[in-house]
């Protein structure tokens, strides 16, 4: 296209043969084909009709949503997020409006596009107004707003995942007008409750409503009147005391809870959350003072338990729990005062005050003259000393009279066979 005539196929043509094809390949290609589309309007290339394209842009959106794929979906919604930034800009902000997008060939309508939408013929040779933009965002708006209802709505699976995964990602520039918004949401109700919903779907429709409502909070409708935003603030803001008051509720209830719990099992507030152990009677932490034997005439365990009468001995009430048992020394029948004495260290014998060692030995003996342990005689018997030491000569000797002993015994044993021969 020449400087001085606006084509009217070139926004179907670049973005049939240079856009649509790379953007779908990968997301890096996706956001390459948005930013590439951004730099040629900002350097303002001739006859390059940037609204033009935006409307082929939302035409090829109109037409994924029912024929792509996961990936090629997720790859447009990436390339649409980034347009759709700056038509959002021009459309809500006079001054971007006037900065980015006034008297540049961006701007400009060809003869064709400005009769289809009713436009005056000063948008071929000045731009368009910021009035006929609005009324162009409009458009584009009702048109992917109506597209993806339409593929919420659809009983097929492919069109109502491409359309959440595309909704998904511009949540934050679409919509933002309040009446297309409220369809979606109304469309969303379906999918987020009914049973019969593929599992993947229910979880995405419910994502993509907890972000839209969220986007709605926040103001991000920005064509919502003022009554209606205040009535809706008032109603959150209701909702918002309710389930404020019924937390305290619960709380409440909680906390009684917690003190009937605490009071079954004995608990004291003071010292370190359980009271001292002398507090607790010597009873360990989180013991039920009833189950301690050591308790006299503590409340009963059971008030209707009967009393046990044996054959020998005295009655006894079973809602008292077992008798008293004897003490720990008692039971294990050792003088508690032997014991300690003879773990106290022996000074008279030990210099250093240590205790000493108990030998293993039966005899365990006296003490020499330094003042340490005797050693242990082995066998018991006090003159006892180990067999002296052969020289080397007599171990030799007795060593060849044991070879010629074995040597005569064994010729001897072998004349045994032939005499018995002989013999018989």
């Amino acid at each position: 296209a020449s400087s001085g005539a606006n084509s009217v196929t070139f926004a179907p043509a670049f973005m049939t043969f240079c856009v649509y094809p790379r953007l779908l390949l990968s997301p890096q290609d996706a956001l390459f084909c948005a930013h590439f589309v951004k730099l040629l309007h900002k350097t303002k290339v001739p006859g390059f009709l940037t609204l033009e394209l935006i409307d082929v842009i939302v035409d090829a959106v109109v037409a994924g949503l029912f024929c792509s794929s996961e990936d090629e979906a997720g790859n447009l919604s990436i390339f649409l997020n980034e347009i759709w930034k700056s038509a959002n800009a021009w459309r809500y902000d006079n001054d971007a409006f006037a900065s980015e997008l006034k008297s540049t060939p961006g701007a400009l309508l060809s003869e064709e596009f400005a009769k289809k939408h009713g436009i005056g013929d000063h948008a071929t040779a000045e731009g368009v107004t910021h009035d006929d933009y609005k009324n162009l965002y409009t458009d584009w708006h009702i048109k992917i707003g109506s597209a993806a209802i339409g593929c919420l709505k659809s009983t097929e699976y492919m069109h109502t995942r491409a359309a959440l995964i595309i909704l998904s990602r511009i949540v934050r520039v679409f919509p933002t007008q309040p009446k297309t918004g409220e369809k979606i949401l109304t469309t969303l109700e379906p999918l987020q409750n009914d049973e019969r919903t593929k599992p993947d779907i229910r979880a995405t429709a419910q994502g993509y409503g907890s972000q839209l409502m969220k986007s709605r909070d926040e103001g991000l409708w920005k064509e919502e009147s003022v009554a209606v935003t205040k009535a809706r603030e008032e109603k959150e803001k209701l909702k918002a005391e309710e389930r404020k008051k019924k937390l305290a509720e619960q709380q409440e209830a909680m906390k009684k809870e917690q003190a009937e719990i605490e009071r079954e099992i004995g608990y004291q507030p003071g010292g370190r959350g359980w009271g001292r152990r002398e507090e607790r009677g010597g009873r360990p932490r989180g013991m039920d003072q009833r189950m301690d034997l050591r308790m006299r005439g503590g409340p009963p365990l059971n008030a209707a338990a009967v009393t046990f009468q044996p054959k020998v001995g005295a009655a006894r009430d079973l809602s008292r729990g077992p008798p008293p048992q004897p003490p720990m020394d008692a039971r294990r029948g050792i003088d508690s005062e032997r014991w300690e004495r003879g773990r106290q260290p022996d000074s008279r014998n030990d210099p250093r005050g240590q205790r000493r060692k108990r030998s293993r030995s039966p005899d365990r003996g006296g003490e020499d003259s330094r003042g340490g342990p005797e050693k242990r005689l082995r066998g018991g018997e006090a003159g006892w000393e180990p067999p002296a030491r052969r020289n080397q000569s007599s171990s030799s000797e007795q060593a060849g009279n044991n070879t010629n002993n074995n040597s005569n015994n064994n010729r001897g044993v072998s004349r045994r066979p032939d005499s018995r021969r002989g013999a018989r």
